[in-house]
């Protein structure tokens, strides 16, 4: 691809163009804010609200553009880089949740004489196939092979299940799944929609078929030409039903998605069954009888991966679930069974910010993740907590890097920003936004958030917007 250089008679300024596009440009820091509300006008329509703040990450800091920074925006999944970010310094990197199963008597010849307690403490990453197989195998290498009471599930995280003011049209989806003491399996079930031949059904596939024992599928969507219009929508009407109506072009890549699982704990009850039986462990009561005191014997534990792998998740692949899940975790640091952990982990990171003198003028905290169009942050509060963690290594390193990870995967290809920027992405519909720490080319490392809000355009135009502005701060210089 060819790249033509023009220069322009602007001190310290030099466009690079690329088929017709602003690639990148070295630009003063004197020239910052009118480059920067040049592209707003050209690339927003009047009624969109744009923030830029940013600083040098020094000390102390310099501030490089202050636009509408101290004013609020729905923050999209940049709030995740709070919920991270006072998780991360809180609970630190090593902390790991434990999933435990107890018994109130002593295990004797290979019996367990009471019941069989699950307590659940909420971690994120229990899956089917794995750590629930590695609890009962423990069971197993005890010699264990009949329980003689029922199963009880003691929630060590109560809380609301779901953020508030999320959107009734994401319930279904996996990517809000509600949390619990007891999530399995990300608390979703994952598919693959594949087109098929012009005017059949598509074909909708499970991506695990084992775990979704009474789950209905009503397939109403049609494959269409090639090219042809694409209108695929899933739904999930009841508790176990999903739906799938619309049409999907011949040619298409198949479509990955999930629903979420409505009733977490009888989901886990559900598994846990079924793996006791497929590994020779008898329950002789299935159902609970009446109410028996907590348990003290520990019969197996299976512990989460460090605290900084769940951040990466959180950070670099933006999972609501994870970061709900953090929220409400923190609450337990409080008290170890707190009356609604959704309620006081909210608390507690704005407690964070509050101790560390950030003005908080503005804040509402609706969730952990930034699914909730209720939270409102100003780009200043983002710019602050990053600042805090700039020499944290940790939570530098579970940010998405540009061109190489996560949601910047395949975005800031072949430029400056490849390999030096590393942020947190954040969009939900008239929404987007994007903070972290690059390395500009002649003021060192800068953090920045940008956001975007209140607009009719599409995603790709906004990020347009944000890319732009971005590449921008990785081309200052001093002038």
């Amino acid at each position: 691809m060819r790249v033509v250089v023009l220069l322009i008679a602007v001190t310290c300024t030099s466009w690079f163009w690329d088929d017709g596009q602003v690639l990148a440009r070295s630009i003063c820091v004197s020239r910052l804010a009118q480059e920067v509300n040049q592209i707003r006008q050209q690339a927003l329509v009047p009624t969109t609200r744009l923030g830029v703040y940013a600083q040098t990450v020094t000390e102390p800091p310099l501030t490089l553009i202050d636009r509408d920074g101290g004013s609020a925006f729905i923050p999209a999944s940049n709030q995740k880089i709070l919920t991270s970010a006072v998780g991360l310094s809180v609970l630190g990197g090593n902390y790991r949740i434990a999933t435990s199963l107890m018994t109130e008597l002593p295990v004797q010849g290979g019996e367990v004489q009471g019941n069989l307690w699950v307590i659940g403490r909420g971690d994120p990453t229990l899956t089917s196939d794995g750590g629930l197989k590695h609890l009962v195998r423990q069971l197993r290498l005890k010699g264990i092979r009949k329980i003689h009471g029922s199963i009880h599930l003691l929630n060590k995280l109560p809380s609301t299940p779901l953020g508030q003011g999320w959107e009734p049209q994401d319930l279904h989806e996996y990517y809000a799944a509600p949390t619990s003491g007891f999530t399995l399996d990300e608390n979703s079930h994952y598919w693959t929609v594949t087109p098929t031949r012009r005017g059949q059904p598509v074909q909708f596939r499970w991506d695990f078929p084992h775990l979704v024992q009474g789950w209905r599928v009503e397939n109403q969507a049609i494959t269409s030409p090639p090219n042809g219009s694409y209108t695929l929508t899933t739904s999930r009407p009841t508790e176990k039903v999903i739906r799938i109506t619309g049409t999907m072009p011949e040619n298409s890549a198949p479509e990955l998605g999930g629903v979420a699982i409505p009733d977490p704990e009888a989901y886990f009850r559900e598994r846990l069954l079924a793996e006791l039986q497929a590994q020779g462990i008898e329950i002789l009561h299935l159902d609970s009888v009446g109410k028996s005191p907590e348990p003290s014997v520990l019969l197996a534990q299976h512990l989460s991966p460090p605290l900084t792998e769940i951040l990466a998740t959180i950070n670099k692949d933006s999972n609501n679930l994870h970061a709900e899940q953090l929220l409400r975790i923190l609450a337990t640091t409080v008290n170890p069974v707190p009356p609604d952990t959704y309620t006081v982990g909210m608390g507690i990171i704005r407690q964070f910010l509050v101790d560390r003198g950030i003005d908080t003028t503005g804040l509402v905290i609706a969730d952990g993740s930034g699914l909730s169009r209720y939270n409102l942050v100003t780009p200043k509060m983002v710019v602050a907590v990053l600042q805090i963690m700039a020499k944290n290594s940790l939570f530098r390193n579970s940010l998405a890097i540009a061109g190489r990870d996560g949601t910047l995967k395949r975005r800031f290809l072949r430029t400056i920003l490849a390999d030096n920027l590393r942020a947190k992405t954040g969009t939900i519909t008239s929404a987007s936004a994007l903070s972290g720490y690059v390395r500009s080319q002649g003021l060192g490392e800068i953090v920045f958030s940008i956001m975007i809000n209140h607009t009719n355009q599409s995603t790709p135009s906004m990020r347009r917007v944000i890319d732009r502005i971005t590449l921008l701060l990785a081309h200052l210089q001093r002038c």
